[in-house]
Protein backbone atom coordinates (compact mmCIF):
# COMPACT_ATOMS: atom_id res chain seq x y z
CA UNK A 1 0.00 0.00 0.00
CA UNK A 2 3.18 2.10 1.05
CA UNK A 3 4.50 2.01 -1.99
CA UNK A 4 1.52 2.09 -4.52
CA UNK A 5 0.59 5.56 -2.34
CA UNK A 6 4.83 6.74 -3.38
CA UNK A 7 3.63 5.37 -6.89
CA UNK A 8 0.93 7.66 -7.20
CA UNK A 9 2.56 10.66 -5.75
CA UNK A 10 5.45 10.03 -8.17
CA UNK A 11 3.07 10.14 -11.00
CA UNK A 12 1.16 13.43 -10.06
CA UNK A 13 4.04 15.33 -9.31
CA UNK A 14 5.73 14.10 -12.96
CA UNK A 15 2.38 14.93 -14.58
CA UNK A 16 2.37 18.37 -12.79
CA UNK A 17 6.33 18.88 -13.55
CA UNK A 18 4.72 18.21 -17.53
CA UNK A 19 1.78 21.04 -17.03
CA UNK A 20 4.28 23.07 -16.14
CA UNK A 21 7.09 22.13 -18.98
CA UNK A 22 4.69 22.54 -21.43
CA UNK A 23 3.55 26.72 -20.44
CA UNK A 24 7.31 27.11 -20.47
CA UNK A 25 7.11 25.41 -24.12
CA UNK A 26 5.32 28.15 -25.72
CA UNK A 27 7.13 31.26 -24.00
CA UNK A 28 10.48 29.86 -25.27
CA UNK A 29 9.30 29.24 -29.00
CA UNK A 30 7.63 32.44 -29.15
CA UNK A 31 11.37 34.23 -27.57
CA UNK A 32 12.89 31.62 -30.15
CA UNK A 33 11.12 33.22 -32.83
CA UNK A 34 11.96 36.47 -32.07
CA UNK A 35 15.29 35.80 -32.03
CA UNK A 36 15.13 34.19 -35.14
CA UNK A 37 13.51 37.03 -37.42
CA UNK A 38 16.01 39.75 -35.82
CA UNK A 39 15.65 40.40 -32.08
CA UNK A 40 13.50 43.19 -30.29
CA UNK A 41 15.93 45.73 -30.53
CA UNK A 42 16.05 45.12 -34.43
CA UNK A 43 12.04 45.67 -34.45
CA UNK A 44 11.87 48.18 -32.09
CA UNK A 45 13.53 50.56 -34.71
CA UNK A 46 11.25 49.91 -37.39
CA UNK A 47 9.12 52.37 -37.22
CA UNK A 48 7.50 52.58 -40.89
CA UNK A 49 7.46 49.59 -43.56
CA UNK A 50 6.56 49.59 -47.55
CA UNK A 51 6.30 46.32 -48.76
CA UNK A 52 5.99 46.37 -52.78
CA UNK A 53 4.55 43.20 -54.51
CA UNK A 54 1.90 41.63 -56.62
CA UNK A 55 -0.93 38.91 -56.66
CA UNK A 56 -2.71 37.32 -59.31
CA UNK A 57 -6.32 37.22 -59.63
CA UNK A 58 -8.26 35.05 -62.05
CA UNK A 59 -4.82 35.17 -64.45
CA UNK A 60 -4.41 38.98 -63.93
CA UNK A 61 -1.12 40.26 -62.22
CA UNK A 62 -2.53 43.17 -59.79
CA UNK A 63 0.20 45.27 -58.32
CA UNK A 64 0.00 45.97 -54.42
CA UNK A 65 1.68 47.67 -51.46
CA UNK A 66 1.08 48.20 -48.60
CA UNK A 67 2.46 50.84 -45.83
CA UNK A 68 2.43 50.78 -42.36
CA UNK A 69 3.32 53.37 -40.08
CA UNK A 70 3.50 51.61 -36.27
CA UNK A 71 0.14 52.10 -34.61
CA UNK A 72 -1.24 55.02 -36.46
CA UNK A 73 -1.69 53.78 -39.75
CA UNK A 74 -1.85 51.87 -42.78
CA UNK A 75 -2.44 52.36 -46.73
CA UNK A 76 -2.92 49.06 -49.15
CA UNK A 77 -2.51 50.60 -53.05
CA UNK A 78 -3.90 48.54 -55.85
CA UNK A 79 -3.26 48.43 -58.88
CA UNK A 80 -5.11 46.87 -61.98
CA UNK A 81 -5.91 46.99 -65.86
CA UNK A 82 -4.67 50.46 -65.78
CA UNK A 83 -6.82 51.43 -62.48
CA UNK A 84 -4.98 52.50 -59.12
CA UNK A 85 -7.28 52.31 -55.91
CA UNK A 86 -6.65 52.06 -52.48
CA UNK A 87 -7.56 51.54 -48.93
CA UNK A 88 -6.73 53.67 -46.56
CA UNK A 89 -7.48 53.09 -42.65
CA UNK A 90 -5.91 54.93 -39.36
CA UNK A 91 -6.44 55.27 -35.80
CA UNK A 92 -9.87 57.33 -36.12
CA UNK A 93 -11.28 56.99 -39.55
CA UNK A 94 -10.97 54.61 -43.24
CA UNK A 95 -11.43 55.03 -46.92
CA UNK A 96 -11.42 52.62 -49.49
CA UNK A 97 -11.19 54.20 -53.19
CA UNK A 98 -11.55 51.17 -56.28
CA UNK A 99 -12.70 52.40 -59.74
CA UNK A 100 -11.92 48.72 -61.34
CA UNK A 101 -14.83 47.71 -58.71
CA UNK A 102 -18.67 48.22 -60.01
CA UNK A 103 -19.92 50.80 -57.77
CA UNK A 104 -16.48 51.76 -55.98
CA UNK A 105 -15.53 54.92 -58.21
CA UNK A 106 -15.97 57.23 -55.15
CA UNK A 107 -13.73 57.47 -52.28
CA UNK A 108 -16.09 55.65 -49.58
CA UNK A 109 -15.91 55.99 -45.76
CA UNK A 110 -15.82 52.97 -43.84
CA UNK A 111 -17.87 51.78 -40.96
CA UNK A 112 -16.69 52.79 -37.56
CA UNK A 113 -16.88 49.22 -36.49
CA UNK A 114 -14.33 48.16 -39.43
CA UNK A 115 -12.49 51.39 -38.39
CA UNK A 116 -11.92 49.67 -34.56
CA UNK A 117 -11.22 46.05 -35.48
CA UNK A 118 -8.31 46.90 -37.88
CA UNK A 119 -6.45 49.33 -35.46
CA UNK A 120 -4.78 45.85 -34.57
CA UNK A 121 -3.21 45.57 -37.79
CA UNK A 122 -1.38 48.79 -37.43
CA UNK A 123 1.33 47.29 -35.63
CA UNK A 124 4.54 46.26 -37.22
CA UNK A 125 5.29 43.87 -34.86
CA UNK A 126 2.64 42.68 -33.64
CA UNK A 127 1.92 41.43 -37.27
CA UNK A 128 4.95 38.83 -37.45
CA UNK A 129 4.23 38.55 -33.71
CA UNK A 130 7.79 40.14 -32.36
CA UNK A 131 6.23 42.38 -29.74
CA UNK A 132 5.97 40.05 -26.47
CA UNK A 133 4.26 43.21 -24.73
CA UNK A 134 0.93 42.29 -26.68
CA UNK A 135 1.11 38.37 -25.61
CA UNK A 136 -0.75 37.34 -22.59
CA UNK A 137 -0.56 33.63 -23.70
CA UNK A 138 1.65 31.59 -25.46
CA UNK A 139 0.14 27.44 -24.89
CA UNK A 140 2.47 24.91 -26.35
CA UNK A 141 -0.26 22.14 -27.63
CA UNK A 142 1.59 19.74 -29.77
CA UNK A 143 3.46 19.29 -32.85
CA UNK A 144 2.25 19.44 -36.65
CA UNK A 145 3.73 19.18 -40.34
CA UNK A 146 2.80 21.67 -42.68
CA UNK A 147 3.50 20.86 -45.94
CA UNK A 148 6.33 18.75 -45.20
CA UNK A 149 7.67 20.99 -42.32
CA UNK A 150 7.82 20.08 -38.91
CA UNK A 151 6.16 22.31 -36.87
CA UNK A 152 5.60 23.64 -33.30
CA UNK A 153 2.32 24.57 -32.65
CA UNK A 154 1.45 27.11 -30.16
CA UNK A 155 -2.23 28.88 -28.95
CA UNK A 156 -1.31 32.25 -28.47
CA UNK A 157 -3.64 34.83 -26.87
CA UNK A 158 -3.50 38.71 -27.20
CA UNK A 159 -3.95 41.30 -24.20
CA UNK A 160 -7.91 41.95 -26.03
CA UNK A 161 -8.67 38.11 -25.66
CA UNK A 162 -8.39 37.71 -29.10
CA UNK A 163 -6.54 34.41 -30.22
CA UNK A 164 -4.43 32.51 -33.10
CA UNK A 165 -3.10 29.50 -33.29
CA UNK A 166 0.52 29.59 -34.65
CA UNK A 167 2.72 27.13 -36.69
CA UNK A 168 6.73 27.79 -35.74
CA UNK A 169 9.04 25.66 -38.41
CA UNK A 170 11.21 23.68 -35.73
CA UNK A 171 14.45 23.95 -37.32
CA UNK A 172 14.16 27.59 -38.07
CA UNK A 173 11.58 28.82 -35.47
CA UNK A 174 10.15 30.79 -38.36
CA UNK A 175 6.46 31.61 -38.18
CA UNK A 176 5.07 29.76 -41.30
CA UNK A 177 1.20 30.27 -40.74
CA UNK A 178 -1.27 31.57 -38.68
CA UNK A 179 -4.96 30.27 -38.22
CA UNK A 180 -7.86 33.43 -36.17
CA UNK A 181 -10.98 34.12 -36.12
CA UNK A 182 -12.28 37.54 -37.82
CA UNK A 183 -15.61 38.70 -37.57
CA UNK A 184 -17.05 39.59 -41.38
CA UNK A 185 -20.75 40.86 -41.43
CA UNK A 186 -21.69 39.61 -38.25
CA UNK A 187 -20.51 35.97 -38.91
CA UNK A 188 -17.02 34.62 -37.85
CA UNK A 189 -15.29 33.04 -39.93
CA UNK A 190 -11.42 31.54 -39.62
CA UNK A 191 -8.48 33.23 -42.04
CA UNK A 192 -5.19 31.28 -42.28
CA UNK A 193 -2.27 33.35 -43.42
CA UNK A 194 0.90 31.43 -44.87
CA UNK A 195 4.58 32.67 -44.71
CA UNK A 196 7.60 31.67 -46.56
CA UNK A 197 10.45 33.16 -48.73
CA UNK A 198 12.33 34.49 -45.65
CA UNK A 199 14.79 37.53 -46.26
CA UNK A 200 16.91 39.19 -43.94
CA UNK A 201 16.63 42.67 -44.57
CA UNK A 202 19.76 45.31 -44.19
CA UNK A 203 18.13 46.90 -40.99
CA UNK A 204 18.48 43.19 -39.19
CA UNK A 205 14.91 41.92 -39.65
CA UNK A 206 13.66 38.84 -41.54
CA UNK A 207 10.50 39.48 -43.62
CA UNK A 208 8.28 36.77 -45.25
CA UNK A 209 9.05 37.81 -49.28
CA UNK A 210 5.83 35.70 -50.14
CA UNK A 211 2.34 35.78 -48.07
CA UNK A 212 -0.78 33.58 -48.71
CA UNK A 213 -3.46 35.55 -47.30
CA UNK A 214 -7.00 35.24 -48.22
CA UNK A 215 -8.21 38.49 -47.35
CA UNK A 216 -6.40 39.87 -49.92
CA UNK A 217 -6.29 38.09 -52.29
CA UNK A 218 -4.61 34.76 -52.10
CA UNK A 219 -0.47 34.76 -52.64
CA UNK A 220 1.31 38.04 -52.61
CA UNK A 221 4.91 37.93 -53.66
CA UNK A 222 6.78 40.93 -52.14
CA UNK A 223 9.85 41.74 -54.40
CA UNK A 224 11.01 45.17 -51.92
CA UNK A 225 10.79 46.37 -48.55
CA UNK A 226 11.27 49.57 -47.78
CA UNK A 227 11.99 50.56 -43.94
CA UNK A 228 12.23 53.59 -42.28
CA UNK A 229 12.04 55.61 -45.49
CA UNK A 230 10.00 59.17 -45.73
CA UNK A 231 6.22 59.06 -46.28
CA UNK A 232 4.18 62.00 -47.46
CA UNK A 233 2.13 64.03 -44.84
CA UNK A 234 -1.09 63.59 -46.82
CA UNK A 235 0.09 59.97 -47.52
CA UNK A 236 -3.14 58.69 -45.26
CA UNK A 237 -5.78 61.05 -46.60
CA UNK A 238 -8.06 59.96 -49.50
CA UNK A 239 -8.03 61.89 -52.63
CA UNK A 240 -9.53 61.18 -56.24
CA UNK A 241 -6.92 60.80 -59.15
CA UNK A 242 -7.66 63.68 -61.62
CA UNK A 243 -9.58 62.67 -64.68
CA UNK A 244 -7.71 62.03 -67.95
CA UNK A 245 -9.67 65.44 -69.78
CA UNK A 246 -8.82 67.48 -66.46
CA UNK A 247 -5.10 66.68 -66.73
CA UNK A 248 -5.30 68.22 -69.85
CA UNK A 249 -6.25 71.69 -69.09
Amino acid sequence: MKRTTISLAAALLFAASANVAIAQTGDEIITKHIDAIGGEKNWNNVKSMKMIGSTSIQGMEVGMDITIVDQKAMRTNISLMGMEGYVIMTDKEGWMYMPMQPGMDKVTPMPEEQVKSAKGNFSIKSAVMADRTKIAKATYSGKDTLDGVACHKVLVADKEGNEQTAYFDMSTYYLVRAERKVKQKEEEQEVAISYSNFQKQPEGVVIAMTQSNPMLGGDITFKKVEINKPIPADYFQPSEPKKAEEGKK
